[in-house]
């Protein structure tokens, strides 16, 4: 029995992690995460992906009790390792991923939120890179993907710290976009979900990829990208679609709406 649900509305894919108390993510999980997440990748009916957790967690943290069982450094490099590569699938991946965060938020699930496209928060959640008070660091890609999102000073307080921070300051430092109350947060999230996945898909998953190169290329470098990759929409049919609606003054009927 997995610890992972999905469910669909429309478009608009729901991806739910149930690990009751704190919903602490153990290898096993991303692992299963990474399935579902492949499965609705090729799926041609999602346009768009929520993930959220249940309770007061979205994702707790790594379950530290499993940390007795890495033996080595050997051992310790593969789980890292493949924990990157999951969570650079999904920040690549073609389709847009929305993390509706719920409640807590540390260590690796912070590391999976920042690996998602968008996040929302609701009053009530807590962000921390806490690995540090435990003897060890992020490995998650948390310490690179924190620094470009937040900035390197704010980076460097989180991680070296190992401080908790609430929705507000989240969100004054970029680490979320919008806050929201707690009952309307997954409303929010669909909301934003469905306005994805009515767009066109090839530009969609075309403009992710320009935007995920800037975060590590240069404006001129990026830039070449972005006309390469800008040229190839104005050839989709949704991109004809798209001018004739604009120029009849009506909404574009796109394929993958």
């Amino acid at each position: 029995m997995g610890v992972w649900t999905v469910e669909k509305e429309g478009r608009v894919a729901i991806m739910t992690m149930d690990k009751p108390p704190l919903n602490l993510i153990h290898l096993d999980d991303i692992l299963e995460m990474a399935e579902n997440l492949g499965a609705l990748r090729e799926d041609p009916e999602v346009g768009a992906i929520i993930m959220t957790g249940t309770g007061k967690a979205f994702i707790g943290g790594a379950d530290i009790s499993s940390f007795e069982q890495i033996d080595s450094a050997v051992t310790a490099k593969y789980v890292l390792q493949a924990g990157q590569r999951i969570l650079r699938d999904m920040e690549t991946m073609e389709k847009p991923v929305i993390a509706a965060i719920n409640g807590f938020t540390f260590g690796g699930g912070c590391e999976v939120a920042l690996a998602c496209d968008i996040r929302i928060c609701n009053e009530y959640a807590k962000f921390g890179q806490l690995e540090i008070n435990y003897g060890v660091m992020p490995g998650w890609a948390g310490t690179q993907r924190l620094t470009k999102i937040v900035g390197l000073g704010r980076a460097k307080d989180l991680v070296l710290t190992g401080r908790i921070v609430d929705a507000q300051e989240a969100l004054m430092m970029g680490l979320v976009s919008r806050v929201v109350p707690a009952g309307s947060m997954m409303d929010e999230a669909k909301e934003v979900a469905r306005l994805l996945a009515s767009k066109a898909p090839v530009a969609m998953a075309l403009a992710k990829e320009a935007v995920n190169a800037a975060a590590e290329a240069s404006i001129p470098l990026g830039g070449a990208l972005e006309a390469a990759v800008c040229a190839i929409t104005f050839a989709t049919e949704d991109s004809r679609e798209g001018v004739k609606a604009f120029l009849e003054k009506r909404d574009p009927d796109f394929k993958g709406r």
